[in-house]
């Protein structure tokens, strides 16, 4: 459980680890009832509440209670402060070292007597510092292990960064930008090019998304809970979207008061693009077969045609769907991607 606004609730399962991704999604269909597959388990059980733990005002441990929540505040808020006084004006001094080292490796590259230089580095670092480095590195792997001589992991992540860097053609100036839009040190160990070629595989394809998205569409349409809205309802990247790209839920943000009380902050129309990121994320837990996916949302399409509550021109809606045949067969395997790392 976790602590949010006051409130007691129950986290989502959280995903496999990155080591057991591929062998998980190799193994999904095994031991699963394809006739009886529901894929509501995987969204109902994030979406219940655990009312078992109420503060209440006249509680006579409330002031205990409220006392402990207030140094926590303060503790947070001094993890705030380190991490922007120390984390991120570390990773900025970083990035801004690298460029430095960035720029005179560039130099060096272009000098005439770059075969020179490098011998002297290779020199100076076995001679003085015992540390050996090979007669053919480049201008950016020498000045590298010339810079970080304490760290030899550390000196090989740099120096891929900066070949990378090299690789995408970058100036020194738009380096420590870019090293950050990458997500850090770690996350830019290869061009985005690449990076983007890895993901055309994984869990979070086009076609993933979109039967996720029928599904939790399936879902509100059938809902029994229902409220009405009269507020505005924002509108967000409405100049990006084109008209077939519609979005299809509305996103409520509340501020929780206490028990079952909250109170609306705003309606959103996040777009298309934004609401697929949403949608990928509280799907994240689900099959990452395509076969599997639709097959649990035939069935529940199914389960609804014969659910008498249910609007008849609704059931006999679904009830053509159902005769459509499956798009995807049961070989269709969407791997997750694998790919981590651990250092940074």
């Amino acid at each position: 459980m976790q602590l949010t606004n006051g409130a007691i609730t129950k986290s989502a399962t959280p995903p496999p680890p990155a080591v057991l991704a591929k062998q998980l999604a190799a193994q999904e269909l095994e031991g699963v009832d394809l006739e009886t597959f529901d894929l509501s388990a995987f969204v109902i059980s994030a979406m219940v509440k655990d009312k078992s733990l109420k503060v209440m005002a006249n509680d006579p441990g409330t002031q205990e209670v409220q006392k402990f929540l207030a140094q926590s505040e303060e503790l947070f808020k001094l993890g705030e402060k380190f991490e922007f006084e120390v984390v991120e004006r570390g990773h900025q001094a970083l990035y801004e070292l690298l460029a430095s080292i960035y720029g005179l490796a560039l130099r060096i590259e272009e000098s005439a007597q770059k075969d020179k230089i490098l011998a002297a580095i290779r020199t100076e670092l076995k001679d003085k510092h015992d540390i050996k480095i090979q007669a053919n590195s480049t201008p950016i792997a020498a000045m590298v292990r010339f810079v970080v001589r304490t760290d030899k992991a550390n000196a090989s992540r740099y120096a891929k960064v900066l070949s990378v860097a090299r690789e995408e053609n970058l100036s020194v100036v738009d380096l420590p930008a870019y090293i950050t839009r990458r997500g850090g040190v770690s996350q830019t160990q290869e061009t985005e090019s690449v990076a983007l070629a890895k993901k055309t595989g994984d869990k979070s394809t086009k076609e993933r998304t979109e039967l996720i998205r029928e599904f939790f569409s399936l879902m509100g349409v059938t809902s029994k809970l229902d409220f009405e809205f009269e507020g505005d309802v924002i509108v967000h990247n409405a100049e990006k979207e084109a008209d077939s790209q519609l979005s299809s839920f509305c996103v409520f943000v509340a501020h929780h008061v206490n028990g079952d009380k909250y109170k609306m902050i705003s309606a959103n129309d996040l777009g298309k693009s934004w609401e697929d990121n949403l949608v990928k994320y509280l799907g994240k837990g689900m099959p990452n077969n395509l076969y599997l996916l639709e097959k649990g949302i035939r069935n529940y399409k199914r389960r609804l045609s014969l659910d008498t509550s249910q609007p008849e021109s609704l059931r006999k809606e679904l009830e053509r769907q159902l005769t459509v045949p499956m798009k995807y067969r049961q070989t269709d395997v969407i791997e997750m991607d694998i790919t981590s790392d651990t250092s940074d």
